[in-house]
């Protein structure tokens, strides 16, 4: 089952995600998981890089050249920790946000889920975003978060990390305690995080609680297609909890 738990602000939960989906880590005292997991992904390695984004405005005049570090796409370390790289998804997403700014992002509260290395995030910050909240759930890929973000938007202060597992409301896992610390969002953006089908479900329980009703966005980047999951399987769920496209 999809483990939908989370940790309170001060307090966030070890946890890594590997490309097989949440169900890997059942058991989180697994000593076999420790010795996967528990090594530094951040010390010196030749598989480190930066990638580099020049976030535009309407008008094509640039705004910001973010630079975000992480590792290259294929290496060993994303096959331990999938949020430590920038999937295909990020930059399309970046790009639309910043042609659709107007009616997506600029004056909006904005969540990004699975934010990764948080391009979308930090783009949509540089766009004019009233606040963002960047989540993830693996421990690795918020490290590096929180440095991107730090490196890109200036120690601006509506601009935040936190760790975040998805799922319903009324799931046990702490999601009460987000949206009070939180409230809801008028746009919610995510790229390339759908590649498990147990992932569909927990990913739309989470926009249902976290999205602004009526006139709540949500932004879905699906570059990455594994595990034999269609569009359809998608828009089914979506369709179950009263989203419309």
């Amino acid at each position: 089952t999809i483990r939908s738990s989370f940790s309170l602000m001060t307090e966030e939960k070890e946890w890594i995600e590997s490309p097989n989906g949440w169900d890997d880590l059942e058991d989180d005292n697994n000593e076999k998981e420790e010795e996967c997991y528990g090594r530094d992904l951040f010390a010196d390695n030749d598989s480190r890089t930066s990638y580099h984004f020049n976030v535009e405005d309407s008008n094509a005049l640039s705004l910001k050249t973010i630079k975000i570090s992480g590792f290259e796409l294929h290496s060993d370390e994303t096959t331990k920790s999938t949020g430590v790289t920038l999937w295909e998804g990020s930059k399309p997403l970046a790009k639309y946000m910043m042609n659709h700014s107007k009616e997506s992002i600029f004056g909006r509260k904005v969540l990004e889920l699975g934010a990764g290395l948080g391009l979308c995030g930090i783009v949509a910050h540089h766009l004019g975003a009233k606040e963002v909240v960047l989540t993830d759930g693996d421990t690795n890929a918020l490290r590096q978060l929180r440095e991107n973000v730090a490196n890109n938007c200036d120690c601006a202060s509506n601009i935040s990390c936190r760790q975040l597992f998805w799922g319903a409301e009324d799931s046990g896992g702490g999601q009460p305690q987000f949206r009070e610390s939180f409230g809801t969002f008028d746009t919610i953006i995510a790229s390339d995080v759908i590649y498990t089908p147990t992932s569909i479900e927990p990913l739309f329980d989470t926009i249902e609680w976290a999205m602004k009703k009526p006139d709540g966005h949500f932004l879905l980047s699906w570059f990455t297609r594994v595990n034999n999951i269609t569009v359809d399987m998608i828009l089914e769920v979506a369709t179950e909890r009263d989203l419309k496209w």
